[in-house]
């Protein structure tokens, strides 16, 4: 995973107050999808190619729209969603708790799962062969047929594929954190995480020895199969090694603890900034876009106990019953945090 997600990203809009980001990875996709499309003799092949962006998209979309939607129901933070081509590259704020974790971490298969159950039945009604479809790498006959038909056995493929991958025991997908959550109850926070890096390690061995043996299982005119096989198993390994490095980070500091916040937010970002120097390393500029995230979040966890403050004072007046949907669910997340707190 990236360490700072909007700056390889585009913003492309807003849906129902959850902002949208594009991540360059799909863009990359997107584009070499579109190049194999051009370079296809078939006919139409730029239209299919196209068509499976869109369809990726929408997805990739929806699964992400459940963990957000869940975060927001176990009293988190959803409000932007970086679209990848396999699932969302940033994280959603959630409690940390197991339970509320879990919820929000499964909520996004479950969606998934829920378009292929829907799918699935108007494959079969049709006529269509699903075990084909099955493959991850290499699904027979997906192209094949009328336009309708190719469109839905792309939303079952596609969707099969983002279920299977985000169940992988490996960072950042999906897998990797129920993992974390089911050790949790056993372990701290901290050792269950370091479990799932590990994991996610043997995760990524794996795939490259699944790379290994399908370096001769492809056709002369298509990508072979152990080239996405190696950048995925690439990708998961680095992005182990980002988990690892904020797990040994602590979630807070010394430092974050005794800044002083009375001149406000604008405050934090100009004492961060330092002047440009040529040679400053890769590694000190991330370690000061890290700092000021965790300064960020401590600044913004402090504005929200504020207005906790002032909902507490109103209840007495008003009651529960005179809050909005919004209010609750800051004092939910606040809530939780104060729970986190006291078990640390």
């Amino acid at each position: 995973m990236m360490n700072d997600m909007p700056s390889w990203s585009l913003y492309i809009g807003r849906w129902r107050r959850v902002h949208l980001r594009l991540h360059a990875m799909f863009v990359a996709v997107a584009v070499f999808v579109l190049f194999l499309a051009t370079h296809d003799p078939v006919s139409g092949s730029c239209g299919y190619g196209l068509l499976s962006i869109a369809i990726l998209f929408a997805s990739v979309l929806a699964h992400e729209m459940g963990h957000s939607f869940a975060a927001a129901r176990v009293g988190g933070s959803g409000d932007q969603i970086v679209i990848g081509p396999l699932g969302g590259l940033g994280n959603v704020e959630i409690p940390r708790e197991p339970q509320s974790e879990l919820i929000a971490t499964l909520a996004g298969p479950l969606v998934t799962l829920g378009i292929l159950l829907l799918v699935l039945p108007v494959l079969v009604a049709t006529g269509i062969s699903v075990p084909p479809l099955l493959s991850p790498l290499e699904p027979v006959g997906l192209l094949e047929g009328a336009l309708w038909a190719v469109a839905l056995k792309l939303t079952f493929w596609m969707n099969w594929l983002i279920l299977i991958v985000n169940l992988l025991p490996a960072f950042p997908l999906d897998g990797a954190r129920m993992l974390r959550t089911m050790l949790w109850p056993a372990l701290d926070y901290r050792s269950a995480g370091h479990v799932a890096v590990r994991a996610s390690k043997l995760t990524a061995l794996g795939v490259c020895l699944l790379a290994w043996l399908m370096r001769d299982a492809h056709s002369a005119d298509v990508l072979p199969a152990w080239v996405p096989l190696l950048l995925f198993a690439t990708f998961i390994y680095f992005s182990a090694q980002h988990e690892s490095a904020r797990l040994d980070e602590g979630e807070w500091d010394e430092e974050m603890l005794s800044y002083d916040f009375s001149q406000g937010y604008t405050s934090l970002e100009r004492a961060s900034e330092a002047p440009r120097s040529p040679g400053r390393s890769m590694r000190r500029w991330l370690k000061n876009r890290r700092e000021l995230r965790r300064k960020r979040r401590l600044f913004q966890e402090q504005e929200e106990e504020r207005q906790v403050d002032e909902i507490l004072l109103r209840l007495h007046e008003t009651g529960m019953n005179a809050l909005t949907a919004k209010e609750r669910s800051l004092l939910n997340r606040v809530s939780a945090r104060y729970r986190n707190r006291q078990r640390s």
